[in-house]
């Protein structure tokens, strides 16, 4: 089961803010998991869900906007990618994941996924950036 994604130092990004908000992710996806194996009911499990991609939304806002404050060069083509990612989870329907834990399983391996790979590729070229900034 990937039911617990460790948010490890393989994933900071040496950036406070933006590695507290990754951390919350990881534990808003493995709450998740975690009522997906506890066979939580399906409103229960749709109100951590909620609650999951709301986060997800706030964290994109957080994030595009300490990009604008410190005038990050590749800041559309980050932001599409959020846009692209939002798109994507609001393209699940929320209903269909509640009542199918097969859908609701692809979910979350594709939201683990992401993160893991948006962490490592495109928020360690903003951190780099950050960081000339002399943000820490």
């Amino acid at each position: 089961s990937m039911s617990i994604f460790v948010f490890d130092d393989s994933l900071k990004v040496g950036i406070a803010q933006i590695d507290e908000q990754h951390g919350r992710f990881v534990g808003y996806i493995n709450d998740t998991w975690d009522a997906l194996d506890q066979d939580k009911n399906q409103d229960e499990f749709l109100y951590i869900l909620n609650r999951l991609l709301d986060y997800a939304m706030e964290h994109f806002t957080s994030e595009e906007a300490l990009m604008r404050e410190h005038g990050y060069p590749d800041y559309n083509a980050h932001k599409a990618l959020h846009n692209d990612t939002a798109a994507d989870l609001f393209d699940f329907d929320l209903r269909l994941l509640a009542g199918d834990p097969a859908e609701s399983r692809a979910f979350l391996e594709f939201l683990t996924e992401w993160l893991k790979n948006h962490i490592l590729k495109t928020d360690i070229e903003l951190a780099a950036y950050l960081k000339q900034k002399g943000v820490s």
